[in-house]
């Protein structure tokens, strides 16, 4: 696509990235967007939250200056202060908490992947602390990615870009239509359903995906594992499996031949709630359908079986013999990763799980407890970038009580959020048409190099990265770059020096293409002679997880707080709740003040059959407390027929923006207000159970929460389509 004068192309952030659009600048102001319809990986779509960005960056509630606390912490009382001030004041602070205390005092968070994340990690080693924390390591693709490397060394994503399509996906725990959480997922699995691709969905919800699928598996919330180990049963006992695959590239098929004999169809039917006939059929697809390739989600990243169950799903592509092949479930090329190991990565001193993310972060539960507790060593100082915490980490109650112990507390964020409003120094954080970042996506499987470029300024806001540079050098630290432009050189360099194609890419030559997929090769493990792993086979005994001193196997075992496990507590919580409800308009708690998404989904809606609505005396759009032993939440009722009686679904991520400074509302509809943070986690990593809990419901006579959004100056009373600010007509369609 020919650019006119005025246009630049850049990569969208709006959720972990991959979307190039043709941005249009006129007077130093961002006037219009139009998706590339030649660009790799959304081809000419765009989403709304993409399309919303011109909305996003001329808000007026937008941080544009940095601000200092001049009252009491979550008093709302600030003061605008220069950059400089900013920074001398968290330079001084930082130098003397480390002469002091030691760097350990020091910790970061970071919340889901943006281009900020391996800067991050940069900077905290050159402050001399192990202590960076993100719940998304836990929840959100660390297990995924973890046993994707345990297993084979490397990890997989469908292949939607060759010329072979997958003939079969399966879709589980995950809703791509709507999330698009990896990079790219949005627009091709709609392309392969037109083109008839057959699905298999597993969810406890009928998803619009899970509408047009082949088979929908409803399996109870938490029980993944346990449907995995008894699809790859059926597989193996019915002799269903690639035999040459099988044979000459895996390490310990008779072990896992024998652990998954315990998972018999019957038992797993029990455990899963799907119907034995269900379970035969998919399995059959699975080992039957060429090529079949594996679209997986958070959502059983989110439970006490988190680890294992994702080494079980991980295995069904390659059991079958549908992994690294054309049209199915392909390694990730590795373009860059310089994005993984920028500087020395030491253990996290606060992480007691035996099988960590391969970036070893602290454990966020761990470093809040050392805010309160002292042990092993006292927290002292957090810097925040991209976390809304008390919105997306457990137990929220928690959360906050922590940040508000802390001596020195700095956020850098887009908007004043729950979290930034109880900070000392907050920060205003640029937008991914003020960024200059060169990344790779889909997530960790890596099929093109995209461009972020810096096309305006919008008042005093910076990257992220600038701000770790910065600081660093009034520190005296050497941070091993003087400027952003320094290390997405090296990082191109880097990638050349295994791609030839990509010799002579520079970030201005990345900035006039906007984007650069090196060619893409199959069966690798035939190439190189075997897999990245310490027997070179696929490895169904894990030994990376035997020498940890785990069981090397893939398990499933009942979570702590299900009826099964405690029927007492099920008694006075009789349903199962799920709090990982996610909408198109949003990504994790954003976007929850930009009118134009807020009309089209303007409340948190919780999902139940209406039997389960009926006897609790509640009908369709009735406000309703959500209760858990953990606290009470409110949310607006939809009614879904298909859903199982006995679970409920609840949406993540919300608070009020109209409710106002200090809280905005953030324990009003907080999911994780009725979440844990220090029981039921994965005995491997760590991974938090945020589904399959014990929950009770009852209507809410008394809210106010419409009332108070449609007198707000948030309701826009005229509608406001995306598409027109933006200047685009294409966008997500439906099947």
């Amino acid at each position: 696509m020919d650019l006119k004068p005025g246009e630049f192309r850049a990569a969208c952030r709006g959720c972990h990235g991959g979307c190039v659009h043709v941005l249009s600048v006129k007077d130093g102001k961002v006037v219009g967007l139009r998706p590339d319809k030649d660009a790799p990986l959304n081809q000419g779509h765009a989403c709304i939250k993409g399309l919303s960005i011109i909305e996003q960056m001329y808000h007026p509630d937008r941080l544009l200056h940095p601000m200092k606390r001049i009252g009491p912490r979550g008093s709302g009382q600030w003061e605008q202060i220069s950059w400089d001030e900013a920074l001398d004041t968290i330079a001084q602070r930082l130098g003397e908490l480390r002469k002091n205390h030691g760097a350990e005092c020091i910790s970061a968070i970071t919340g889901t992947g943006r281009h900020l994340v391996p800067y991050l990690w940069r900077f905290t080693r050159t402050l001399g602390t192990p202590n960076i924390t993100s719940a998304g390591a836990l929840i959100c693709l660390g297990p995924r990615k973890n046993a994707g490397f345990s297993t084979a060394g490397a990890y997989s994503c469908v292949d939607y870009y060759g010329d072979t399509k997958p003939e079969c996906i399966v879709v589980w725990g995950a809703n791509p239509t709507v999330s698009g959480a990896d990079g790219e997922l949005q627009w091709h699995p709609r392309r392969c359903a037109q083109e008839g691709t057959k699905f298999i969905v597993v969810d406890p919800q009928k998803t619009e995906i899970a509408e047009k699928a082949e088979l929908w598996l409803r399996v109870r919330p938490g029980a993944d594992g346990a449907l995995a180990l008894g699809l790859l049963n059926i597989i193996i006992q019915e002799g269903l499996y690639d035999h040459e695959f099988i044979d000459n590239w895996t390490f310990g098929f008779e072990q896992l031949r024998d652990r998954c004999t315990e998972y018999d169809l019957t038992r797993v039917s029990e455990i899963t709630w799907i119907p034995k006939e269900q379970i035969r059929q998919a399995a059959y697809m699975m080992a039957t359908v060429k090529p079949m390739a594996l679209e997986w989600g958070c959502a059983f990243e989110q439970s006490y079986n988190a680890t294992q169950t994702s080494r079980a799903i991980y295995m069904l592509p390659a059991i079958t013999g549908n992994y690294d092949v054309p049209g199915g479930f392909v390694e990730g090329k590795h373009i860059a990763p310089t994005k993984r190991d920028p500087i020395d990565a030491s253990p996290a001193l606060m992480n007691d799980f035996p099988y960590r993310s391969l970036k070893p972060y602290a454990h966020p539960h761990q470093i809040l407890n050392a805010v309160r507790t002292g042990q092993p060593y006292k927290i002292r100082a957090m810097l925040s970038f991209a976390n809304n915490s008390i919105i997306s980490l457990p137990d929220s109650k928690f959360v906050y009580e922590s940040l508000l112990r802390l001596e020195f507390f700095v956020c850098m964020d887009i908007f004043m959020t729950p979290t930034a409003a109880h900070a000392d120094i907050v920060l205003p954080a640029a937008l991914w048409p003020e960024v200059d970042c060169v990344f790779c996506m889909p997530e960790f499987s890596e099929h093109t190099v995209l461009c972020q470029q810096k096309v305006v300024q919008v008042g005093e806001c910076r990257s992220d990265e600038e701000v770790f540079i910065e600081l660093c050098r009034r520190m005296g630290l050497d941070y091993g770059a003087e400027s952003q432009q320094d290390l997405i050189d090296r990082e191109l360099e880097n990638m050349s020096s295994r791609f030839p194609e990509m010799k002579g890419l520079n970030f201005q030559k990345m900035k006039e293409l906007g984007y650069f997929t090196p060619k893409r090769s199959y069966y690798n493990y035939k190439k190189r002679g075997g897999f990245n792993t310490p027997s070179g086979k696929f490895e169904f005994c894990s030994n990376e997880i035997a020498q940890l001193g785990g069981d090397p196997l893939p398990f499933w075992q009942e979570p702590p707080l299900t009826p099964i496990s405690r029927p007492e507590l099920g008694r006075e919580y009789p349903y199962i709740l799920m709090t990982g409800g996610r909408r198109q308009q949003y990504f994790i708690s954003n976007n929850r003040q930009i009118k134009s998404l807020r009309r089209q989904y303007p409340f948190p809606l919780v999902r139940m059959h209406p039997h389960t609505a009926a006897e609790n005396g509640v009908a369709e759009g009735d406000w309703i407390y959500i209760r858990t032993s953990r606290g009470q939440i409110t949310q607006k009722t939809k009614l879904e027929p298909d859903m199982d009686p006995r679970v409920i679904n609840c949406d993540f991520g919300w608070w009020y923006p109209e409710a106002g400074a200090p809280d905005y509302g953030w324990h009003e509809s907080n999911a994780n207000v009725l979440t844990s943070s220090d029981n039921g986690c994965d005995p491997y990593m760590g991974s938090y159970q945020l589904r399959g809990i014990l929950c009770a419901i009852c209507k809410n006579e008394d809210c106010h929460i419409e009332q108070r959004y449609y007198s707000s100056a948030l309701y826009a009373k005229t509608p406001v389509d995306p598409s027109d600010c933006a200047g685009s007509k294409r966008r997500a369609g439906n099947f």
